[in-house]
């Protein structure tokens, strides 16, 4: 089994008159085929410990582990390639590619072959049809779904998602959370979503995380 351990992880930054201690002293461990929520306020600290966990960010004092090894050992670089893929709320596609091309530059990130791109894709609910179509010219809904599926393609060991439901419909909704579901208990994924909504919290099948004043708790 994989885990994912923060310990005592706290991060500041200056907001141009004051620091600012957004985390202060964050613990949890997460584990492969489980999908986790963390649900938190605006402010709270929740985006910010996504980017570190995804290393978009550098961790300042404490550690995140990935079975045993820091992020810093490893490299941040390496991390985001190999270790760690985020979903972002405002999806982060390459708008003047298609849907399969966007996924195909994940698989060249992988190393995989471009020819996977059509299959991942139908995974999550896109045709070929659809995947030859410009990302801007599909739905929300759509543009989630290709985001998925270049997490997917890159075949990471750990999937993070920042608000992924947050501009969709209760049907797709339902849909999205169920291919991180997979995602988590087929894949056998370390699966966690940041999120405001209760009800999309109610979906994690394993610990549900309160992010409060720079703390995490159960």
């Amino acid at each position: 089994m994989n885990k994912l351990i923060i310990k005592n992880l706290k991060h500041t930054y200056s907001d141009g008159q004051a620091d600012v201690h957004v985390l202060k002293g964050v613990n949890a461990t997460f584990e492969s085929g489980k999908m986790y929520a963390i649900v938190g306020e605006s402010g709270s600290g929740k985006t910010t410990l996504l980017s570190l966990i995804a290393a978009l960010d550098n961790v300042q004092s404490g550690d995140i582990k990935y079975n045993d090894q820091s992020i810093k050992e490893i490299g941040e670089q390496k991390f985001r390639l190999k270790y760690s893929n985020i979903v972002f709320q405002s999806f982060n596609l390459i708008k003047y590619m298609t849907a399969r091309e966007n996924v195909e530059v994940a698989l060249d990130f992988a190393g995989k072959p471009r020819t996977e791109a059509e299959q991942v894709l139908k995974s999550v609910g896109i045709s070929k049809e659809e995947g030859g179509r410009l990302v801007q010219k599909l739905s929300g809904g759509q543009q989630q779904r290709v985001a998925i599926a270049r997490a997917i393609a890159s075949d990471t060991p750990i999937v993070v998602a920042d608000e992924p439901t947050g501009n969709l419909d209760e049907d797709t909704e339902a849909k999205i959370l169920g291919i991180f579901h997979d995602l988590a208990t087929k894949k056998k994924k370390i699966v966690i979503l940041v999120t405001h909504s209760k009800k999309v919290a109610g979906h994690a099948h394993a610990i549900v995380y309160k992010m409060r004043g720079g703390v995490l708790a159960k």
